[in-house]
């Protein structure tokens, strides 16, 4: 299994894939910002914060998510209302 390195703290080449689509389909801009509502920590920027929100996410158990849907919906869920604007 693949692993990417994000400040001492690895996200699989699956919780990857699945970040990018989160990234994709949420408009997650570059810069910082988003670590601190995601519970990572705050020195990753905001798209390493979500990579390693998803590993962190794929790895509990119970599963909170089931589908990629209910992610998405989660991860929403965490972001402040202003950041849609």
């Amino acid at each position: 299994m693949h692993y990417q390195r994000f400040h001492q703290q690895w996200a699989s080449e699956r919780a990857n894939h699945i970040a990018d689509w989160l990234i994709f389909v949420t408009e997650v801009q570059h810069g910082t910002g988003l670590a601190g509502y995601l519970g990572v920590s705050p020195s990753l920027d905001n798209h390493s914060a979500v990579r390693i929100w998803v590993q962190k996410k794929m790895r509990a158990w119970p599963a909170e998510f089931q589908t990629l849907g209910d992610l998405r919906k989660g991860f929403v869920a965490q972001l402040p209302s202003e950041y849609f604007g």
